[in-house]
Parts: C-alpha cells; structure tokens; sequence
C-alpha cells in the first residue's frame, strides 16, 4: 500500500511535484517523507528547520494526496492517521485471509474501528455456503454426540441455514461471488 503526496503549491503553480510514499503505522516516518518532498519543491512558501541540519530552509507547506494504491475509498484530505488505520485494517485481513473489502463492508455495516478485536471478537471463518458454516458451527457448539447417528442423518441443515441468515446473529459477506465471509453480530 501506498500513496502519492502532492505538494499543493507546485500544483497550484501548474506543475506536478510529489512523491510515492510506501504506507505504515508509522505516522511520524510517513510524515517525514511528506516534509522531504514539501522541502524539495520549486515553489517553496515557507522556512522550515531542516531536520538533520538544524538550518532554516525553503519548504512547501501543503499536501493532499493525489492517488493511492490498496486503499479502496480514501479521500484526498484524509491524512496520515486514516493512512495509518487503513493500513492497519489491511495487515489484519492479510494475517486472517479476509480480502480487505470485505473486512472494511463489515467493520462498517457493525460502526467498528478496531480491526484486530473485530476479528477476534467477530469473525467466524470462511465457508462455501451458509450450509457449511451452519454445519460446522452446530457441530462446535452442540453434543452431537447425544443425537443418534441415525437420527443426525435427518438433520435439514439447509433450513438451519436459512435461520442463520435470517436470524440477524450473523453476517455473511460473499466476495465477488465466491467464498462466504461470516461475522457476529453481537
């Protein structure tokens, strides 16, 4: 993941002047690159305090970001911090195989900010169908034991699917038509 800072004042003057800038969770490091870029603009606005110098120098004092990779929807006035979360989101669903569109649809449609508790909290796994997902969680949940084995054989696991679905404990998110994403709702 990364993003481009443009200075605003070299594109104000018609020229383009910025630089790619790799993402992290590390603002003050993001932030160091931006202020090199502003420092190295043809149309300086202010003085600053050279971080490695200690002198006064020409710099640029704005930026916006002018295009993105592996963002999604990122605005051009966002800032480091919501940089630094998304990419945060994005190593979570790296580290639990969540596409990221599917961990930022839920974590929006439950007003979640913290990806790593939502996943703890709220993931339930990667299923085929709510059928899977209903077999198995039963399965973890309940002593199937104490259900003769004849008897399990009648089990209609797709209307335990469609009460799953429709009971609005879970959500399922299927991603571009494939797997099935399942997230508590409580």
């Amino acid at each position: 993941m990364r993003f481009y800072a443009a200075c605003l004042a070299s594109y104000n003057n018609g020229r383009l002047h910025g630089a790619w800038i790799d993402a992290s969770d590390d603002i003050d490091s993001m932030q160091e690159h931006v202020n090199a870029m502003l420092r190295a603009s043809p149309f300086p606005n202010v003085m600053v305090t050279h971080p490695e110098t200690g002198e006064s120098v020409p710099s640029a004092e704005e930026w916006a970001i002018h295009d993105h990779e592996g963002f999604g929807e990122l605005g051009e006035y966002a800032g480091l911090n919501a940089i630094a979360e998304a990419f945060a989101v994005n190593e979570i669903a790296e580290e639990h195989d969540i596409p990221l569109a599917v961990l930022r649809e839920a974590m929006r449609d439950a007003g979640a900010s913290d990806a790593d508790d939502f996943v703890s909290d709220r993931y339930r796994g990667k299923y085929d169908t709510w059928r899977d997902f209903a077999e198995q969680f039963t399965e973890e949940t309940q002593d199937m034991s104490a259900i003769p084995e004849w008897l399990q054989a009648h089990i209609d696991w797709d209307s335990i699917a469609r009460e799953f679905e429709m009971c609005g404990d879970f959500s399922g998110i299927r991603h571009d038509g494939g797997d099935l994403y399942i997230f508590w709702n409580h």
